[in-house]
């Protein structure tokens, strides 16, 4: 059966985005929700934190605003001259960066080829991980092999981290939180849901299926989701539904705040796991 599919996500900058992209090869059709709008903070204080490359043994990066608010940092290091590409080279580039998914591995990876920034030679736990939990068990089993594993993990975050790596870490492998951008709600949401609504009943799709990729977008999206739909069962007034979550984190976090129990749990935050997860739904 297939489904309209509303993606409670920011759009990618790659073109077609590449979820809708997976889930139209399967017949879905889809619909972008932003409902975050992110700032990024204190890139004084980062570029300061990197420019004492010595006192880290390595970086924890799990999202792709930690990767921008890096490369914003290094960039602007250099450009007023307080550090040259030489001197951050040795500094970070053969240090270890762990990533909690492939997106983020390529953007790092992609950093090889700026002028200003050096990109990582070493990006690990992509393939290993999937989830920040995943990720801190990878990081407690790698770290300690790697020469400066005495040192501290620089870990960049935002101001909604649910926590998953840093409590993996703790009482296991020393590190320093820092946070390098904050979430703000999106103020068109409303319009923008109502806009997918409106684009699934042209598409007359007979199910609608709703994924949330973020714990943080739930407060703000819930209100506006329940006008137009059902979240259970039980309700005959409005269409049923469902939801599915980006990963373990989110759909606890769903169920803990919110009381609510998702359909489907992709198994990876990657486009063919996500597709998988919802063409699943179709034999419920």
């Amino acid at each position: 059966m297939p489904h309209h599919v509303l993606l409670l996500k920011n759009p990618d900058e790659s073109s077609p985005d590449p979820y809708q992209h997976s889930l139209s090869l399967t017949g879905s059709t889809t619909s972008i929700v932003p409902t975050l709008v992110h700032s990024y903070v204190d890139s004084d204080g980062l570029s300061n934190t990197i420019a004492h490359g010595e006192d880290y043994g390595g970086v924890i990066i799990t999202s792709g605003r930690a990767v921008d608010a890096w490369e914003n940092a290094t960039t602007q290091l250099q450009e007023r001259g307080h550090l040259h590409a030489a001197d951050l080279t040795s500094s970070w580039t053969s240090k270890p960066f762990y990533v909690v998914g492939p997106k983020t591995e390529r953007q790092l990876l992609n950093l090889v080829s700026s002028k200003y920034t050096p990109g990582p030679e070493l990006v690990l736990g992509a393939k290993e991980s999937g989830t920040g939990e995943l990720l801190a068990k990878f990081i407690c089993v790698d770290y300690p092999t790697r020469p400066s594993h005495d040192l501290p993990l620089l870990y960049l975050t935002g101001d909604k981290n649910a926590g998953g790596v840093g409590k993996g870490l703790e009482g296991n492998i020393g590190f320093k939180m820092v946070q390098v951008y904050a979430t703000s709600a999106s103020t068109t949401f409303e319009e923008d849901f109502e806009r997918g609504v409106r684009e699934g009943a042209s598409q007359s799709t007979p199910s609608t299926v709703i994924v949330f990729f973020a714990p943080s977008s739930a407060e703000l999206a819930l209100p506006v989701i329940r006008k137009h739909f059902s979240l259970s069962s039980s309700s005959e007034e409005k269409p049923r539904a469902k939801l599915v979550a980006i990963g373990p984190t989110t759909a606890r976090s769903l169920a803990e705040n919110h009381n609510l129990q998702v359909d489907a749990v992709s198994s990876k935050p990657e486009p063919g796991a996500l597709a998988d997860a919802i063409q699943r739904l179709s034999t419920l």
